[in-house]
């Protein structure tokens, strides 16, 4: 979403009696949440490399010093075949021998730790996401088998804790598991007053604002949002980001809402600087991300660091934070009236009631997901991995 999508936590260089790692990563290299994680090691004084198929462009804003080793996928938007997937395998193990990493690192584990498993290098691990073993393993039986391999294969798994029976089920060794989250950069992230001129760019004057920060894809129910829209007063508009957004879908957002005169409520912004995201979560009169499944949700660690309330989901990862506190209204997946109503109530709530809502919250945040503190933890977790022996063990 932004021009420089790298951490902006502050961290020190690697202390004295550690070398520096080469650590290569597979994943999307234009998520802001790899950029962050990646970015940290690389200030850190680690070695990174992005593993990138030939047919993905880079955006602007990764790190100078992250280097980029291409290949050849067998499989962005075609269908698997035993043939594809050899041509594949003998691709990304050239590119790893190239690369010769201490670690290789997966984020997703549909597509990328596929790759890390073809590669047989040793050790490798996933970072499992959310719907990569929430719901892409069901999806057909060549990935169920291999969402298995790759996770039996792998040396570390490294997952949110309500990711934990999901992750076995599809194949995980119990004992590589490790819990990680990457957390909230709680320094950016944080209460503060609305921008007057982020509102009149925006052309928000006078209007109550919904924000929905998801990426415009069928997994984040933005449609709902829009449905939600229709059934709440005419001073409500809401902002959504076309960064990243897949086109189908945003045609289909963009015809829901001429459909139900929403057009000129709906307010798409082509790009959002991380400044700008964070003055953004600071307007929001509420925050709504309601997708069909999810982990650690960032988008609502970080607007509860902002103390802004927020509609979500009713799945088991939120679950976690109620503890009896209301500042999140959960709502059921799909279900546009439940939206609206929570919505609602958070707007027609007086301002003193929706800040006792939050307040509590950010401390939460603070204290369980401050980035300083959760990526600092990952370096240890791929120290303790070196020595492993590498080779074709999985991938074989």
């Amino acid at each position: 979403m932004a021009d420089e999508l790298t951490s902006g936590v502050p961290s020190e260089r690697i202390g004295e009696g550690r070398r520096p790692l080469r650590l290569a990563f597979l994943g999307d290299v234009n998520s802001v949440h790899l950029r962050v994680w990646t970015g940290f090691l690389a200030a850190r004084g680690h070695h990174i490399t992005a593993l990138v198929a030939d047919d993905r462009a880079v955006e602007p804003g990764l790190a100078e010093s992250i280097r980029i080793e291409r290949f050849r996928s067998f499989a962005v938007r075609r269908r698997v075949t035993p043939l594809s997937l050899l041509r594949g395998r003998r691709s990304i193990r050239e590119a790893v021998r190239r690369v010769q990493p201490d670690v290789l690192n997966a984020h997703f584990l549909t597509v990328h730790g596929w790759n890390a498993w073809l590669s047989g290098f040793h050790p490798y691990v996933v970072t499992l996401w959310g719907s990569d073993v929430f719901i892409h393993p069901g999806r057909s039986r060549i990935a169920r088998t291999l969402a298995r391999l790759t996770l039996r294969a792998a040396d570390m798994v490294m997952i949110n804790p309500v990711m934990r029976d999901a992750a076995l089920a599809a194949g995980a060794d119990p004992e590589r598991l490790r819990a990680v989250t990457i957390g909230v950069d709680v320094r950016r992230f944080s209460p503060g007053l609305a921008s007057p001129e982020l509102r009149a760019r925006l052309a928000l004057a006078g209007k109550r604002v919904v924000f929905a920060p998801r990426t415009i894809a069928p997994l984040y129910r933005q449609g709902v949002v829009v449905e939600a829209l229709s059934r709440l007063p005419g001073d409500v508009v809401l902002v959504m980001s076309t960064a990243r957004a897949e086109a189908g879908e945003l045609a289909r957002i963009e015809r829901l809402a001429a459909e139900l005169g929403l057009s000129e409520r709906l307010v798409l912004v082509p790009k959002v600087s991380h400044d700008d995201m964070t003055a953004l979560y600071r307007l929001a009169d509420a925050v709504v991300s309601i997708p069909a499944s999810d982990s650690a949700s960032v988008t609502m660690l970080e607007a509860l660091a902002c103390e802004r309330p927020v509609v979500v989901s009713d799945l088991p990862a939120i679950r976690q934070w109620l503890d009896g506190s209301s500042g999140l209204e959960l709502v059921p997946v799909d279900d546009p009236a439940a939206t609206a109503d929570a919505i609602a109530r958070l707007l027609d709530e007086p301002p003193a009631d929706r800040a006792k809502r939050v307040a509590g919250l950010r401390a939460r945040v603070v204290e369980g997901s401050d980035q300083a503190r959760t990526l600092a933890a990952l370096e240890n977790m791929y120290y303790s991995l070196l020595g492993r022996r590498n080779g074709p063990v999985g991938g074989s």
